[in-house]
């Protein structure tokens, strides 16, 4: 059922989301560092709250399926 091209190809999603997820969180934080007035938080604009949601969302589906993996996996040897 899982070969290791399988596997390889749900890592680099996984990597990939997870790229994804932290790009828009530090666009958002370093924007708001170098925008005035300085109590403005960027995290709640649309903009970058819906990415922010989405790919947090998908993010938290893959670790949740990659630990059910590992423990299939390691069951099986």
């Amino acid at each position: 059922m899982l070969n290791d091209k399988k596997l390889t190809s749900f890592l680099f999603v996984f990597e990939g989301v997870g790229a994804v997820f932290v790009a828009v969180f530090l666009a958002a934080y370093l924007g708001g560092l170098f925008y005035t007035p300085q109590t403005t938080v960027l995290h709640s604009e649309p903009a970058f709250r819906i990415p922010l949601t989405i790919f947090g969302a998908a993010y938290l589906v893959l670790v949740l399926a990659s630990i059910i993996i590992a423990v299939y996996v390691r069951k099986k040897r």
